[in-house]
């Protein structure tokens, strides 16, 4: 039975993800990316996951899309195959074996899809995927200048609020928040909640020197938009079962796609705005009103604004990127896979989400602490599926989007932070 390029790509993800040193966890976590990339690429056409026909597709075609493709499936495996040798050379003696091991699964991986390499072109897919790697070598040489070496400052630990000032109050009232979004069955409870979580939020880290309540004024919006909705949706009301049926014109659509898309994107408190949206447990619950309310009522007028949502979510994943925050690279991600409104965009942003706050979660100064890991892992695990949903919508931002990926597994995978002086 022929594998599919999905299973390979798990493959090398369970074997990616467990060498040592660390240095080559990081360059194979760049392989998968391109790896990624190439499996997202033929996915979108249904029953792309075929390997022979996608290597008979090539084989009577002439398009680049197959040589850059297929070039992409190769770095990716080359450079993992860099990474094993890398973790043979420098890793530890009792994890030679997890390198053995990513090294054999790269050459199973190379020789089954050595037919479509061939139809593609033979060498053309190695000259682009030496192209490729030549430009991210010279990108990569380029940012390290620029950031000169700095190491951004890890951010706090995430805490519930409440926790660090000792006040049930905060504690209790974020929580009846966040378990009203997650779990309201009505969009004005889902809105409520939304307000309430970050008003407790704002409120803890006021102790702590927050200033001005940024994400509880932006929150406000929801009301006047609450209003709209339930005026349109009359007696049928904005139960969540009921939102696909309420009547919105096109232009109603877009207008109330707007704040919905906003307040998710301020939730999940995204470069360059990080500073006054904080993330942190905030995040799950913007891509919760993304997923719950937006999508469901207006995903016409999201479809409208993609031009504007995708470029916010790619610009956060590269502000996050060049500083080292890797939790914040992968929220980002995730805003990009669900402004691109495609069927793999909630698996995406889901399992993105959840690894995001994963990193946050896993004890800031333990860079091998199985948390960590797992939580890289899945990242990983769910890039074909977020790169899919972005190709269907923006494919020059996708591929944008891939590149700061793999800048934030680089520079922020299992990063020490600096020690305070």
């Amino acid at each position: 039975m022929p594998v599919g390029l999905l299973p390979l790509y798990v493959l090398l993800v369970l074997a990616a993800t467990a060498v040592e040193p660390p240095a080559a966890r990081r360059l194979a976590f760049v392989g998968l990316v391109s790896f990624a990339l190439g499996v997202a690429a033929y996915a979108v056409s249904p029953g792309s996951d075929d390997l022979i026909g996608i290597a008979g597709a090539a084989a009577a075609s002439t398009d680049a899309f197959f040589r850059v493709n297929t070039g992409l499936l190769l770095l990716g495996v080359i450079v993992c195959a860099g990474a094993a040798v890398h973790a043979i050379r420098r890793g530890p003696t009792p994890s030679a074996g997890l390198a053995l091991a990513l090294l054999g699964i790269g050459g199973f991986v190379l020789w089954t899809i050595a037919p479509l390499i061939a139809r593609s072109g033979g060498w053309r897919p190695a000259v682009a995927a030496a192209a490729m790697a030549l430009l991210a070598l010279v990108a990569g040489v380029a940012i390290r200048g620029l950031r000169g070496g700095r190491s951004q400052p890890e951010p706090a630990p995430v805490e519930w609020p409440g926790a660090r000032s000792r006040s049930p109050a905060l504690a209790a009232g974020f929580g009846v928040g966040a378990l009203a979004t997650i779990a309201g069955r009505d969009a004005g409870v889902v809105f409520v909640g939304l307000g309430l979580s970050a008003l407790t939020d704002f409120l803890d880290r006021r102790r702590s020197g927050a200033r001005f309540p940024w994400l509880p004024l932006a929150t406000l919006v929801l009301a006047p938009t609450w209003w709209f909705m339930a005026t349109v949706a009359g007696p049928a009301g904005l139960s969540l079962a009921a939102l696909p049926e309420i009547p919105f014109s096109p232009a109603a659509e877009r207008l109330v796609a707007i704040p919905l898309g906003l307040v998710s994107w301020a939730f999940l408190g995204l470069w360059p705005m990080h500073r006054l949206f904080p993330d942190g447990l905030l995040a799950p619950l913007g891509i919760a009103l993304w997923l719950k309310v937006a999508s469901p009522a207006v995903a016409g007028g999201l479809e409208h604004w993609q031009p504007l949502f995708v470029p916010l979510g790619v610009l956060g994943l590269w502000g996050a990127a060049a500083t080292g925050r890797g939790p914040a690279a992968y929220n980002a991600l995730a805003f990009v896979a669900l402004a691109s409104e495609a069927p793999s965009s909630a698996t995406a942003a889901l399992i993105l989400g959840a690894s995001g706050l994963g990193l946050r979660i896993a004890p800031a100064r333990a860079p091998r602490n199985a948390a960590q890991r797992l939580a890289w892992m899945l990242a990983a695990l769910a890039l074909p599926f977020a790169f899919e949903a972005g190709f269907r919508s923006q494919v020059i931002y996708t591929l944008v989007a891939g590149a700061g990926t793999a800048l934030a597994g680089w520079i922020s995978m299992d990063r020490t932070p600096p020690v305070a002086p």
